[in-house]
C-alpha cells in the first residue's frame, strides 16, 4: 500500500468512526453491515472493505467495553489517530542520556505564542508554566512543538501543530480511547519509550525516553499531550481546562 493509499485508509476510517456514532451495540452492528452493503468504485473497493473491517473490529471492542476498550487490541497492534503513531511491539534499549527535540530553544509564553503558528493554550489547573519551550522550527522560525513544562519537569504539556502522520511515535502496551476530551482523544496509562518524528518524517531515535502516563487529544488543526499525571481523571480534567 502506497503512502497515499494509506493516508486515504485513515481518512476514511476516521469518517467511518464519526458515522457509527450508536449508543446500542446491536444498532451499531446493523450500521456497519449497512455500509458493507453499499456498492463502492471498483478501484476503491478493496480499500473501502478494510476500512468497513477494521471500523467494525473498533467498534465491537468499544461496544464490550467503552470505557477501557484496549484500542491496540482492535486493530491488530498498531493504530494512527491524530498525528500519534501506537505500536504493540518490544523496544530497544533507551539512550541513557536523551537528547533535546530539534533546535530546542527556551523562550517566554508571549514570545512562544507569537511566533507559533497555532494558538498556543494554558491549562487553567496547572496555571503559568515553570519553563517554555520551542523545538523543530520551519523556515520562518514557526515552531512545531511547544511545550510547557510544570512541577519541576514532572508534567510535561506537548502542543503540535497539525496532525501530521506521526509526529510522536511511541511504544506502548495498550491505550484506551476517552471521551469528553477535544476532538478524538487517547490515554496511555502504562510509562512507554517515546521519540520524536521531525518535520521531514525522521525518526529522531536519539530523542527516546521513558515517558509517564499520557493522554493524547487533539483539538481542530492542534494535537496536545499531557504527560506525568497519574490518574486519567486528573490528566482529563486538566485537559479540559485548557484555555
Amino acid at each position: 500500500m502506497s503512502e497515499r493509499d494509506y493516508e486515504e485508509l485513515v481518512a476514511e476510517l476516521r469518517d467511518l468512526g464519526r458515522a457509527y456514532v450508536v449508543p446500542e451495540a446491536l444498532d451499531q452492528r446493523q450500521a456497519v453491515r449497512a455500509r458493507l452493503a453499499r456498492p463502492a468504485p471498483r478501484r476503491h473497493r478493496a480499500r473501502f472493505y478494510l476500512s468497513a473491517v477494521v471500523a467494525a473490529l473498533v467498534l465491537a471492542v468499544a461496544a464490550i467495553s467503552p470505557a477501557r476498550a484496549a484500542v491496540l487490541d482492535a486493530v491488530g497492534g498498531l493504530l494512527r489517530v491524530a498525528g500519534i503513531e501506537l505500536r504493540d511491539e518490544p523496544h530497544g534499549a533507551l539512550p541513557a542520556t536523551p537528547s533535546p527535540l530539534p533546535s530546542q530553544e527556551a523562550a517566554g509564553l508571549a514570545q512562544a505564542r507569537a511566533r507559533a503558528a497555532f494558538p498556543v493554550v494554558v491549562p487553567e489547573k496547572l496555571g503559568s508554566p515553570d519553563r517554555v519551550l520551542l523545538a523543530d522550527p520551519d523556515k520562518n522560525g514557526a515552531p512545531r512543538v511547544v511545550t510547557l513544562l510544570y512541577r519541576g519537569g514532572t508534567v510535561r504539556f506537548d502542543q503540535f501543530d497539525g496532525m501530521v502522520d506521526p509526529v510522536f511515535l511511541k511504544t506502548a502496551p495498550d491505550g484506551q480511547w476517552v471521551e469528553g476530551v477535544g476532538d478524538v482523544a487517547v490515554w496511555l496509562a502504562a510509562p512507554h519509550p517515546v521519540r520524536y518524528v521531525d518535520r521531514d518524517g525522521v525518526t529522531r531515535t536519539e530523542t527516546a525516553r521513558l515517558a509517564g502516563p499520557s493522554l493524547i487529544w487533539t483539538t481542530g488543526s492542534v494535537t496536545y499531550r499531557l504527560e506525568g499525571l497519574a490518574t486519567l481523571e486528573e490528566a482529563s480534567e486538566v485537559a479540559r481546562s485548557v484555555r
